[in-house]
């Protein structure tokens, strides 16, 4: 008896026969997908970050502290105090010191007071001043202009010195919030690292100015207090510092 298959079932049965098992393919495959190297990850790597100056992570939408205004410092009366506290006398203007003088002569004549006299009396007005010569005089007054024209460069140096701190300070202020939206404005990928290295720089220059302004203001003020007499030099140190230092207004 003959019997007939259908085709679909033939080609069924084949397709059963040749892909059975999965384990089949595994025997031939090249590489081993459970191997611990095979199943290791592999690291993940975070794009470099400039960093800013001062390394704070500084919020650039905080506002800039503000401009704050050197003090109007009378410059002529801290001239006249620091001249006065000197240790010597100025030689500037000639030192007549004048006494008055009653002188009897003594003769023959007795008055009242039972003492005999010539019968006159001499009063007398003494001025007294330094021994000096022309040419020594003129020395002291050359030695006396040199050292005030010194001390008004000291406080023309201090006054201006000032200033400039306090312009610095805000310079320094306002470049950090600049070049902490550049930091991230790099990371975002809007510009490339030039525009946050440019506004480093600036910050770096504002902090330099800041340091030279300071160091400035110590040195003129230790030079004017230092030309004082000793029992006087705490009282003008400490008036110098005080119109020196720099008020920050809170935020």
């Amino acid at each position: 008896m003959n019997f007939r298959v259908p085709f679909f079932v033939l080609l069924s049965a084949t397709y059963t026969v040749g892909f059975a098992s999965d384990k089949t393919a595994a025997s031939y495959w090249p590489w081993d997908i459970e191997a611990k190297a095979a199943l290791e990850k592999p690291p993940e790597f975070k794009p470099y970050k400039l960093p800013t100056l001062s390394g704070h992570d500084l919020d650039y939408h905080d506002r800039p502290a503000a401009l704050i205004k050197a003090p109007a410092i009378n410059a002529d009366s801290v001239l006249r105090s620091v001249l006065s506290c000197y240790p010597a006398g100025s030689n500037w203007d000639i030192d007549v010191k004048l006494r008055a003088q009653l002188r009897n002569n003594v003769g023959f004549e007795t008055n009242d007071y039972g003492t005999t006299s010539a019968g006159s009396n001499y009063v007398a007005i003494v001025a007294s001043m330094p021994l000096y010569s022309g040419k020594e005089l003129n020395r002291e007054r050359e030695r006396e202009y040199k050292r005030r024209t010194e001390i008004a460069g000291f406080v023309a140096d201090f006054i201006a010195a000032i200033a400039k701190r306090n312009q610095a300070v805000r310079e320094l202020a306002l470049y950090s919030s600049l070049e902490a939206r550049a930091s991230l404005r790099v990371q975002q990928g809007i510009v490339a690292a030039a525009e946050q290295v440019t506004y480093l720089q600036k910050v770096s220059s504002a902090q330099e100015s800041l340091i030279v302004a300071e160091s400035k203001i110590m040195e003129t003020r230790l030079k004017m207090s230092t030309s004082c007499d000793t029992s006087k030099y705490t009282a003008m140190d400490g008036y110098l510092k005080r119109i020196s230092a720099v008020k920050l207004k809170a935020k």
